[in-house]
């Protein structure tokens, strides 16, 4: 009797996991390898920076750092301990939010009303579509060629300055624009940061007009018959039918172009390298008129061989206050974007208008 007991335990116990397996074993299967790259290559580096930023890590002998004092932290943030080096860290936040604030809204509304446009299927819509996308699989090198070659001053060539000598500056890579002071800051505003600009401009915009154009796709066709019938103009139609029919997309466009532009590298490295250089600051990491945040801590690891084996900690430092940084301004626009829970406020409005009626 005990071992009757005993296998039809067994055997429950058997069934319920082969039950388990069947219903989370493949799910599992299937994420294995995202979690295994995920805690090697995000959460690993990750948590081994914010030690490494409070310690006193060298290249040269790591597995033997000490605690600091949160050394790297009072460069980055108090300006008595390192003048030089709290002043270029600011100015690449400064360039980096300010470039973001001129590029974000841009970098969403042109492709948001390119996408209407196409969808309006014009003659030849697809020809239209084909060559507004196309910008977005050119390598960034080779977009940082032409650019190059565009803005290169009259005596190398440069088709802008050839074509039109008298515009704009003699050297776009090399001139400020204009220079004014905030506080103790003062700010020089380099004539690069167009190139830089309309690069990202030119370049960036195909995502997000094809993740527009797909969504206009979903929105039903009976909203709009309904909206036609009631009399709307064509803008009421894109604002009350549109806009709303598209918000999941909109709201994905502006996650990811805050997230690529607050992380602008590339650009005005191809470019200019970080130039043109600001004299007072050309011994620091990010010394660079068109330096942003990432450049900075690039500048300190790879570049910069004053500091490079001595300063792993502030570029880990730096590094986590971008984040924070990134982490703040992507919650907020993620709160502000939220779908707002109406309760029974619209039910209770319709019984005010019926009883009205």
């Amino acid at each position: 009797m005990e071992k009757e007991v005993i296998l039809e335990e067994y055997s429950r116990k058997r069934s319920k996991a082969i039950s388990l397996f069947k219903k989370y074993g493949i799910v599992v299967l299937f994420l294995a390898p995202f979690m295994i790259c995920f805690i090697l290559f995000f959460l690993y580096p990750f948590f081994y920076g914010i030690w490494i930023s409070l310690t006193n890590f060298k290249l040269e002998a790591p597995g033997v750092e000490t605690w600091n004092d949160f050394r790297w932290y009072k460069f980055l943030f108090d300006k008595t301990s390192q003048p030089l080096l709290f002043e270029s860290f600011w100015r690449a936040v400064g360039h980096t939010i300010i470039f973001s604030i001129i590029m974000i809204p841009l970098a969403v509304l042109v492709p948001l009303f390119l996408a209407i446009l196409i969808n309006s299927k014009p003659v030849g819509y697809k020809v239209f579509r084909c060559l507004i996308y196309m910008p977005s699989i050119i390598p960034l090198t080779a977009a940082g060629s032409i650019f190059t070659l565009l803005f290169l001053p009259e005596q190398t060539s440069g088709l802008l300055a050839t074509l039109f000598p008298n515009f704009g500056p003699k050297e776009w890579f090399l001139e400020s624009m204009f220079t004014f002071n905030i506080g103790d800051f003062t700010v020089d505003v380099a004539w690069a940061w167009i190139p830089i600009f309309l690069m990202c401009f030119w370049g960036g915009w195909g995502s997000n007009f094809i993740i527009l154009s797909a969504g206009l796709q979903n929105v039903p066709k009976s909203l709009y018959e309904a909206a036609d019938i009631d009399g709307c103009s064509k803008l009421k139609k894109t604002l009350k039918v549109t806009i709303p029919g598209i918000k999941g997309q909109l709201v994905l466009c502006l996650f990811t172009t805050i997230i690529g532009y607050l992380g602008l590298y590339g650009q005005n490295y191809v470019l200019v390298t970080g130039g043109p250089i600001n004299p007072a600051l050309s011994s620091m990491p990010g010394g660079g008129k068109t330096s942003t945040i990432i450049y900075f801590i690039q500048d300190i690891v790879a570049n910069n061989t004053n500091f490079k084996a001595t300063l792993y900690g502030l570029g880990a430092a730096a590094s986590i206050v971008f984040a924070i940084i990134v982490g703040i301004i992507s919650g907020i626009q993620m709160y502000c974007t939220r779908d707002r829970k109406t309760g029974n406020k619209i039910s209770e409005e319709f019984k005010s208008w019926k009883a009205l009626n």
